[in-house]
């Protein structure tokens, strides 16, 4: 399940780039002397593959800042960050994997943690500071939410300095925490049948502090 919301934003995100580089064959008699007046200059507009690299230059420097991608973290460093043992849980599976599409990457561990019916989720994802990808991952990074119910809560805060993300449902024992660490990591642990304290604590066990070292 992970695998897939890691890829569907890149998949979003690939699609993006083509549209605009697949946008820039469509254009006005304007814009067809500004490209004549520059082939001139060395850069033919006739060349295909020219127009989709600048396309996808301008389309990473919207989405990138700075029209240079980083390199994530090898996802082995992050599994290391996941303990054997959370809030009282074992650890019942453990992996990570790199996924990319149009010279974007996302690289990302996850481990189940579970004891009877109780379960926790963690994930630690590297986007590169890519803000497309955090748009599409954590939706919640860019506005602000506090909602009380009878049973729950879901709210934007801050945990240790960082952006961050806490629902819980009482009747249901499930929540969830996600955290925005160093602009570049998302780290996210998911809980079922969990009092709300196990949520923290399995976030305190996630050593957090060692990512600064990873970039």
């Amino acid at each position: 399940m992970q695998t897939r919301k890691l890829i569907f934003p890149l998949l979003f995100l690939a699609a993006g780039l083509l549209t605009s580089c697949g946008g820039s064959e469509d254009t006005s008699a304007s814009n067809e002397s500004m490209e004549a007046s520059s082939s001139s200059e060395g850069t033919s507009s006739d060349d295909p593959a020219a127009t989709m690299e600048k396309a996808m230059s301008d389309a990473m420097k919207q989405l990138g800042g700075d029209g240079e991608t980083k390199e994530v973290v090898d996802f082995r460093e992050l599994k290391a960050l996941l303990p054997e043992r959370i809030a009282g849980m074992d650890r019942t599976s453990h992996t990570g994997e790199k996924v990319g599409a149009m010279g974007f990457k996302m690289s990302t561990a996850q481990a189940e943690y579970g004891d009877g019916d109780q379960s926790l989720e963690v994930s630690v994802v590297d986007f590169a500071g890519v803000s497309m990808i955090l748009a599409s991952t954590a939706a919640w990074a860019s506005v602000e939410i506090d909602k009380e119910t009878d049973s729950g809560y879901e709210r934007t805060t801050t945990i240790d300095g960082y952006k961050a993300f806490e629902e819980y449902d009482s009747k249901r024992k499930e929540g969830q925490i996600s955290i925005i660490a160093e602009d570049r990591y998302i780290i996210t642990i998911e809980g079922r049948n969990v009092e709300e304290g196990a949520l923290r604590e399995a976030l305190d066990a996630v050593s957090i502090d060692k990512l600064k070292g990873l970039e």
